[in-house]
């Protein structure tokens, strides 16, 4: 098949790194850990402390010269006279995701090779959060895992996408990994890998004595021809965070493909299936 790669767009976002991503994970999960209403007690606290030092007109300038700089910057980024931060990440266009070969080389069909992906949850229930005992060490378990699935290119591994399940409590929400395999076998060959095997010991051990920590996970095994993708407008999140490049004229570039027209804009077009004709393609083309 033929890549039409957003090279161009692509190297224009910002590349995060390790100690950034890691960063942001942590201030996310410090936010996550109080309700709204503690955060505001906690802010009218320190905000009652300074009135004790300073004239009223002074305590209250920090406070409304940050909400003022923080409203003239989004106002300033709606009316286009600075840049969007919001949009430096998402990659314009309609695009979807193939699976390189194993030697990097582009698939020579549409999802000719099947997937398997497998989703990880853990979830800190203590009472002190973050701060409770085995939130630390089950944090550096998975990011060791991780790190060898990166660093390991003959783990089938092929990506990573990491979410919150930022819906189901108000505070303290759990963690999603959304792992993507090139087989079944490749994750149960890691499953009994060194790394694995010593952070499962390592749970093994811990688990009569915290049973605040809590984990899952899923596995779904997609043959070839049997799932397919689409971004429009998005950032690089799901199976697009691909770890695994495609080699073009001995260059890497991330796998995704222009989905603007031919038969990778449709919906059976990336399942590699023949078109419909009719009142029922008129009735998906809009949906896909």
């Amino acid at each position: 098949m033929d890549f039409q790669h957003f090279a161009p767009q692509i190297d224009k976002i910002p590349k995060l790194k390790p100690k950034e991503v890691a960063s942001i994970a942590f201030w996310n999960t410090v936010r996550d850990s109080f309700a709204i209403s503690t955060w505001i007690a906690m802010g009218a606290v320190l905000q009652g402390l300074l009135l004790l030092f300073a004239r009223p007109a002074f305590a209250v300038a920090p406070a409304a010269l940050f909400l003022l700089f923080r409203f003239s910057r989004t106002m300033l980024m709606h009316w286009g006279v600075i840049t969007n931060t919001q949009m430096r990440d998402v990659l314009m266009g309609k695009y979807t995701v193939q699976v390189p070969n194993e030697d990097g080389s582009p698939p020579s069909e549409v999802a000719d090779k099947g997937i398997a992906v497998i989703m990880l949850g853990v979830r800190n229930n203590h009472a002190l959060g973050l701060f409770g005992s085995g939130a630390r060490e089950i944090s550096l378990v998975f990011r060791a895992m991780m790190q060898k699935l990166h660093d390991d290119k003959e783990s089938g591994f092929l990506g990573a996408s990491y979410y919150r399940s930022a819906n189901e409590r108000l505070t303290s929400n759990g963690f999603m990994t959304c792992c993507y395999f090139r087989s079944v076998e490749d994750i149960h060959r890691f499953a009994h890998s060194p790394v694995h095997r010593d952070g499962w010991n390592w749970w093994n051990k811990i688990t009569a004595t915290h049973p605040h920590l809590s984990i899952m996970h899923e596995i779904y095994d997609a043959p070839k021809k049997q799932w397919e993708n689409i971004f429009i407008n998005y950032h690089l999140t799901g199976i697009g965070k691909m770890a695994r490049p495609v080699i073009i004229n001995g260059q890497e570039y991330t796998p995704i493909a222009n989905a603007a027209r031919g038969p990778l804009s449709t919906h059976r077009g990336r399942l590699g299936k023949p078109e419909q004709s009719g009142p029922e393609k008129e009735s998906l083309a809009h949906a896909y």
